[in-house]
């Protein structure tokens, strides 16, 4: 009785809420079709991520190369800014040129000498005296002399402040020199490492492509022996093996010369035991700035239009200094002289020594050198117009680099997204192909074909990776940024 109470109950509960779960019925359709929708796209984006870390994990998968040291490519941009060769003759040029400021300072200060001399005879000169006969005229045979000389250069119509800011605007243009320096190695050194990575990536590829063909002629050589297939089927076989490992040997060269020249940017001996290791973040290509806020960053940032801009500040400085010879220049000196001599010994007495002093102004006015100064003049103006077309074209060809750069990203990127998609297919395909062979549904020929196509589609992606990550590093540097993603 208590079963069938509790049965009665439930049924009436299910009939009272039937009415209301009716009206729900369609909205909670809608949002369950919503939710499998969102599902499945959750799914193929899924899937989709998880293909492309499968392809990435093994298409560039590290080569273990033996015993040394690994570098990240973030601290291989940082060990290359700290002992690359080229980096070191940048900042002793900024040295140079810093030590040059403190030479221009002394111009605003005197210049100070002191002399000092002694004079001994030993044979005297002969003259004529009033008898026209030549005897030895009785001068000193010690002479003793000092002197203490000061010139102070007090106006110079502007040539010495034009001189010092001369200068500092080129210690300015080398402190941008070593920054463009810094950029320039910073996009090299990345780009070697991704050189290396790509030329890992080739191993692989050939290195599967390889064992694939060696499966296919074990293959075709039972097949031979069971008589399924022909000799030259087998002698076919033989040949694209054969083939293919020379392309091996020259991946595998090729990452041992890429390793080469990171070591050799590095400054590092070319046996020095360091290698290169990396994840799959370095493999992640980012997103990048519109073309118009890439514009502005290269006007802002890029250092060697920096340099450019000083160019034209040190020019224009140039001429300005040049026609400071038009004009006076007024000094002050001053002298302080000592002078003694005797026949013998030292001129202690008042009668044998003296001192002398004077002071005064010297202006100094260029009134007539040929037209030299004129011409200097034009010259110097002409240099800084020279110098203005140069920066505008300069910010001309950055535009055009930075553009070239951004371009090559996007079409690389979508290199990417396509041949991604090939590969798949292509592992499809080869998978399918090599189960019709087997049962006798398709020639070498066509299996042969479906391999190449895979192998072909392996190069294409990881082309297509290694060019992203060139092309980002050409916009980097193309933007003056590239060392602020290793800072």
């Amino acid at each position: 009785m208590k079963k069938i109470a509790v049965m009665l109950l439930a049924l009436t509960l299910s009939v009272n809420a039937f009415a209301a779960g009716a009206a729900k019925t369609s909205k909670t359709k809608n949002v369950s079709q919503n939710k499998t929708s969102t599902s499945t796209k959750v799914k193929a984006a899924t899937s989709k991520h998880s293909f492309e870390s499968s392809i990435k994990a093994k298409l560039f998968e590290e080569i273990e190369r033996g015993k040394g040291t690994k570098i990240t490519i973030k601290q291989a941009v940082k060990m290359a800014l700290t002992d690359s060769f080229q980096i070191y003759t940048a900042t002793k040029m900024k040295e140079i040129y810093d030590e040059a400021k403190n030479q221009a300072n002394s111009s605003y200060y005197p210049y100070i000498n002191l002399n000092a001399g002694y004079d001994r005879v030993f044979r005297k000169v002969k003259a004529l005296n009033d008898q026209d006969k030549m005897v030895t005229p009785r001068n000193a045979n010690n002479t003793y002399s000092a002197q203490l000389s000061a010139n102070w250069v007090l106006w110079t119509g502007g040539k010495i402040s034009k001189t010092k800011e001369y200068i500092e605007l080129q210690s300015k243009s080398a402190d941008y020199q070593l920054e463009d320096t810094k950029t320039a190695v910073a996009k090299e050194v990345a780009q070697y490492c991704y050189s290396i990575i790509y030329a890992s990536a080739l191993v692989h590829v050939q290195e599967t492509y390889l064992d694939i063909a060696k499966q296919h002629l074990a293959e075709t050589k039972a097949r031979y022996k069971q008589g399924l297939s022909s000799n030259l089927d087998v002698l076919t076989q033989q040949v694209r093996v054969d083939n293919i490992i020379p392309q091996v040997l020259q991946a595998k060269r090729n990452l041992d010369l890429s390793t080469l020249y990171l070591r050799q940017i590095l400054n590092k001996d070319p046996e020095y035991p360091i290698f290169l290791t990396w994840t799959e973040k370095d493999l992640t290509v980012p997103n990048t700035k519109d073309i118009q806020q890439l514009y502005n960053d290269a006007y802002e940032h890029r250092p060697e239009l920096i340099v450019s801009r000083i160019a034209v500040d040190m020019a224009e400085t140039n001429y300005k200094l040049a026609k400071t010879d038009f004009y006076p220049t007024l000094s002050a000196y001053g002298n302080y002289g000592y002078y003694g001599a005797t026949m013998e010994g030292l001129p202690f007495d008042g009668y044998h020594h003296y001192w002398n002093s004077n002071a005064g102004l010297k202006l100094s006015l260029p009134l007539f050198e040929g037209f030299s100064t004129k011409s200097q003049v034009k010259q110097k103006k002409l240099y800084y117009e020279n110098a203005q077309a140069s920066y505008e074209n300069l910010k001309k060809t950055i535009r055009i680099q930075v553009k070239a750069a951004w371009l090559n990203l996007q079409e690389a990127k979508q290199r990417i997204e396509s041949t991604r998609g090939v590969v798949e297919q292509a592992q499809e395909n080869l998978n399918s192909k090599m189960l019709r062979y087997r049962n006798g549904l398709i020639s070498q020929l066509e299996l042969n074909d479906a391999i190449s196509d895979l192998n072909d589609s392996n190069l294409s992606y990881v082309q297509a990776v290694y060019d992203a990550h060139v092309a980002l590093s050409d916009l980097n540097y193309a933007v003056g940024l590239e060392t602020k993603d290793y800072e």
